[in-house]
C-alpha cells in the first residue's frame, strides 16, 4: 500500500497526454510543464526517455495517468508486481533527473 502511494505521490504532479487508445502522451509533456516547471525539451526529453525504457504496458499506465484516467492507471500499476511497480517508478524518475540535468537540451 506504501509502494502505490509513494509512486502515486511521485507521479501525479507530474503527469496531470500515445496513440494508444489510452489518451495522448503528449499529456506527458504538458503536464511535465505544468508540474515540474521544465523546459519543453527536457519535458519532451522525459517522455521519450520514458517511452524508451518502459515496455508498453507500463508506459501506456504513464499515458493514462496523464490524461487524468487514474482509476485505469492504477489497476494497470497493480497488476505488476511490486517489484516491477517499483522499476516503473524508477525509470520515471531517472527520466527526469537525466532530462533535468542543465546539459540535457544540448543533446535533446
Amino acid at each position: 500500500m506504501f509502494l502505490r502511494c509513494a509512486i502515486a505521490v511521485m507521479i501525479l504532479p507530474m503527469l496531470a497526454a500515445c496513440s494508444h487508445g489510452y489518451g495522448s502522451d503528449r499529456a506527458i509533456v504538458d503536464n511535465c510543464r505544468a508540474g515540474g516547471g521544465l523546459t519543453l525539451a527536457a519535458c519532451e526529453c522525459v517522455r521519450s526517455e520514458m517511452r524508451a525504457s518502459m515496455d508498453d504496458y507500463s508506459y501506456d499506465a504513464m499515458v493514462l495517468l496523464a490524461n487524468g484516467r487514474d482509476l485505469e492507471a492504477g489497476t494497470r500499476l497493480e497488476g505488476l508486481t511490486e517489484r516491477d511497480q517499483v522499476a516503473v517508478a524508477g525509470k520515471m524518475m531517472s527520466a527526469y533527473t537525466w532530462c533535468a540535468r542543465p546539459d540535457a537540451e544540448v543533446g535533446a
